[in-house]
């Protein structure tokens, strides 16, 4: 099986083409079973997350795959927007990801967990030994990048770099009526970074308002019941956005008429939801400054810039890691080569053993010979094993043939 990804991310596509191909945490079964349906996948992989969508995939035959995508998937694979990436660049890709280096904030500390919630979705499906093995290496490559890089040190993310962006527009955010729509995990970052930055006024509200209540009881903070959420708008200063809505929250009108209530006094909005919270016209209205993820870029060029000299360290750690798992898939793929020629070399010992055993040969000088030809066939092919061995994992296919050709082996070309 040949291991593929196929995705967009934040570094090909902006904001208003990658919020059309979201998925949800909750529709991932739902994509990986429809995904399996398919002859040309085996196992499969959806992750989504504000900077990416991306299907991770296993298949017979990667040039099959092609033929079949744009039937698979709602949108051309030759796009510029759109990767594909398989074996080795696969492997970088996902193990970049899962460590935070491929993130808009690198180092950011929520990726990881948003890959293990999307392998763990798979999983429910069945997931076979190509991509069970890329995740658990890829999970432990992240872990190496953390602990033995300054990545992990100061961890940042995306709700950081919205906090500090609203420390630069406000100056200070003590005296800023702050509300946060949504309730979950980048939801729960933002409260603790703006009460790290003295946020004293801070209301939370959610659809489902018990979520945002709990929410608030850790923080001391107050909530806003959802239907309440169009008429009190206009009290808050600085609003953050960060929920998993398939459509806007916030509409034209709702942030005109907040507007007009304010006296025109200016709001900044902070949308960190893909698809977007806030509809994107609410841009045109000038007293309203409106920052998607893609406007993060000020904040975080600043973290890059602290951070490069350890992105070089961290990649050295990667490409070692995706090496290892190159070398497993190609010696999971010709392994069949090496079980060929275990079989051949016993079909020959059992061949010249039946040759000389007589019916009258007594058990216990029979039994001898069988052990002595055992011994004999397995002395013989052991370094042969370790040298072909070591040519597989090399991923010399003109090698790994003359070996086939060499022994009389068949190789199997959809492995």
């Amino acid at each position: 099986m040949a291991i593929c990804l196929l995705g967009i991310n934040h570094k090909t596509a902006d904001i208003n083409i990658r919020e059309k191909f979201t998925v949800a945490e909750s529709d991932y079964q739902k994509h990986n079973e429809l995904l399996l349906k398919h002859p040309a996948i085996d196992s499969a992989v959806v992750l989504s997350t504000c900077n990416r969508t991306e299907y991770y995939l296993s298949t017979p035959s990667i040039e099959f795959l092609k033929k079949h995508l744009i039937k698979i998937f709602e949108f051309d694979f030759k796009a510029k927007f759109v990767y594909l990436k398989s074996g080795h660049d696969c492997a970088v890709h996902l193990f970049s990801v899962a460590a935070g280096v491929d993130s808009l904030v690198i180092g950011e500390t929520q990726i990881q967990g948003q890959v293990k919630r999307s392998f763990d979705e798979a999983k429910r499906c069945g997931v076979n030994s190509e991509i069970n093995k890329l995740f658990q290496m890829a999970f432990k490559t992240a872990k190496m990048v953390r602990s033995e890089t300054e990545i992990g040190r100061n961890p940042v993310s995306v709700a950081h770099c919205a906090v500090q962006l609203g420390r630069q527009i406000f100056g200070s955010l003590d005296q800023q009526k702050v509300l946060i729509i949504g309730a979950g995990e980048t939801a729960e970052l933002l409260v603790r970074y703006l009460i790290n930055h003295h946020a004293g006024n801070m209301t939370i509200c959610n659809r489902t308002h018990l979520n945002a209540q709990k929410l608030a009881a850790h923080f001391n903070a107050k909530t806003l019941s959802f239907e309440s959420l169009e008429s009190t708008f206009h009290e808050f200063d600085l609003i953050f956005t960060a929920t998993a809505s398939p459509r806007p929250i916030v509409s034209f009108n709702t942030a005109a008429r907040a507007l007009q209530l304010r006296k025109y006094k200016p709001i900044v909005m902070i949308d960190l939801s893909v698809p977007r919270d806030i509809e994107e016209d609410v841009k045109s209205l000038d007293d309203v400054f409106l920052y998607t993820v893609d406007d993060l870029q000020t904040v975080i060029t600043k973290n890059m810039q602290r951070r490069e000299s350890t992105i070089d360290e961290a990649g050295r750690i990667i490409h070692a890691e995706a090496e290892l798992f190159g070398q497993w898939l190609q010696t999971k793929k010709h392994h069949d080569l090496l079980k060929q020629y275990q079989l051949k070399i016993e079909n020959i010992k059992d061949t010249v053993v039946a040759k000389h055993m007589s019916k009258d040969l007594p058990d216990d000088q029979a039994n001898k010979l069988t052990t002595i030809a055992h011994q004999v066939s397995k002395k013989m092919s052991h370094h042969q094993m370790i040298g072909m061995k070591k040519i597989i994992e090399s991923g010399n296919e003109d090698h790994i043939k003359l070996i086939a050709q060499l022994f009389d082996l068949e190789i199997n070309d959809d492995a």
